[in-house]
């Protein structure tokens, strides 16, 4: 369960993809998508419910409508 910021961090990085890609996976907005996950991941936003199960269904293999995931 992402229950962290470094519990984020490890399941963005074992899909090897930056905190912009995903911010673009859980379409968060382009402009601050990026910072708003690298807060989540050193705890200075709040991981919500919501993006834990979604980042829990990504590492699952689960692709977004209209998200294209990065060349690992």
């Amino acid at each position: 369960m992402i229950q962290t910021g470094e519990h984020l961090r490890q399941a963005r990085e074992a899909m090897g993809w930056s905190p912009a890609d995903l911010a673009r996976a859980l379409r968060f907005g382009e402009n601050h998508g990026g910072s708003r996950i690298l807060e989540m991941e050193s705890g200075k936003r709040q991981i919500t419910g919501p993006v834990s199960v979604a980042v829990e269904a990504l590492l699952r293999g689960f692709v977004p409508e209209g998200f294209t995931p990065p060349p690992r």
